[in-house]
Order: structure tokens, then sequence, then C-alpha cells
């Protein structure tokens, strides 16, 4: 029988405090740790550029929304930089160096939603190296990536339009990179407490490109 996989737990401050059965840890509601990296970079003629990933996986609660490229749990002992590393090479199929991630921040999500009940400690990375379409790698659980404007991301999560344009591959037609446009149905599936760790994962991002720096006030709980 095969061992059951064991994922990270986390108080309220970040730092791990054991680690337990994934199924476990959901039905007794603790906190379990995620971590998610996004893909961000300046491209030629001064426009950055993100990277973003479909939800794919069958059964996936959020299944066919727009999301950072890669993601997951946490495994038990675990550093999160590391979960970072793994899960962009499982995801987009890219190998990372720790010179090209970046701690973002930290985010606890307290999602009481009947349907998607979730309680995690959630750590941002930004992958800083360009990733082309035609790199990144499909898998059982990757059908798609999207490359957008990272400002038009912006401001399409933010309210700010109702559509973007941008250019996606997919599994089915691996060797095209086809114009795709984007709507804020991409995002449909999430509450609202997902979409505000994605704005503030956005503004932590274009505050880096910009500056060099990561504000910290942007994990600052009231600070929107």
């Amino acid at each position: 029988m095969p061992k059951e996989e064991q994922i990270a737990l986390f108080d309220s401050t970040g730092h791990p405090i054991g680690a337990k059965e994934r199924a476990a840890a959901y039905r007794d509601k603790d906190r379990v740790g995620l971590c998610f990296v996004w893909a961000a970079w300046a491209a030629p003629g001064g426009t950055n550029r993100t990277l973003l990933q479909p939800r794919s996986r069958p059964g996936a609660p959020y299944l066919g929304n727009l999301d950072a490229p890669a993601g997951g749990h946490i495994q038990a002992g675990e550093p999160h930089s590391e979960t970072a590393r793994r899960e962009f090479a499982e995801e987009v199929g890219v190998h990372l160096t720790s010179d090209e991630l970046v701690f973002l921040g930290q985010w606890h999500l307290a999602d009481p939603t009947e349907r998607y009940w979730r309680h995690a400690m959630q750590f941002f990375y930004l992958c800083t190296r360009p990733i082309s379409l035609g790199e990144t790698v499909f898998n059982d659980e990757v059908s798609a990536f999207v490359e957008v404007a990272l400002g038009d991301f912006d401001a399409l999560v933010c309210g700010r339009v109702e559509t973007i344009e941008g250019q996606a591959r997919y599994v089915a037609a691996p060797d095209e990179i086809r114009p795709q446009e984007i709507t804020r149905a991409a995002f449909a599936a999430y509450s609202e407490q997902i979409m505000d760790a994605i704005r503030r994962s956005t503004r932590a991002i274009r505050v880096y490109l910009d500056t060099g720096a990561i504000d910290a006030t942007i994990w600052t709980p009231g600070n929107d």
C-alpha cells in the first residue's frame, strides 16, 4: 500500500509546527502550507511579462481558472524555498537555481466557504528569469500555459478592465503559439480571499521588477 503524503502544518506566523497526512489535515481543518511560484520578467521594449497556468488537474476545485505557473503543498520537513524549486520543475519543466527565485512574502488564507474550505499559510515566490512558452513542459496535470503583459494582468484581477489579450500554448498543439483572450471569467471559481492573495502577489511582483526591492508592507493585513 503506498505511503500517504505527509504535508507540513504551520502556526499563524508561518513557522512549521508538525506534519500530517494530507486528507487528515484537511479533515481536521489544520493550517496547511502552500507555496506558489509566479514568473515575471522585463521583456524587450520595456514591457513586463508574466507566465500563467490554467488549472488542469482532473477533479481540481478550480479547474480551468488561471493561476501562478506552479504551486503546491509543502512536504513534511521541506523548506518552502525547496518546495518552490520542486513545484516549478514539476509543473513548468524548468529547473531553477536559488538565484533565480525571490521570496515575495507570506499570506495567511482563511477561506471558510462551504464548498472549498481552506486554512493555509501561503508562501509566494517569483521566478525572475524569462520563461518562454516554447520551453514549458506539459504533463498529466498541466495542459496549457498563457503569457500576458503583467500590467494587463494586474488591471484584470483588480477589476479595471474586463478582458486582456495574451498568447497561449496548448498540449493539443504544442508547436503553436496562439492568441488568447482572457476575461474575468478566468478567475470565477476563486473566493475573494484567493483573489486578494493574487492581487497582493501582482503588486509585489510589480514593485520588485520596478525597484529591485521587496515591499513587505504589501503583506500587512489591512493594506489593500
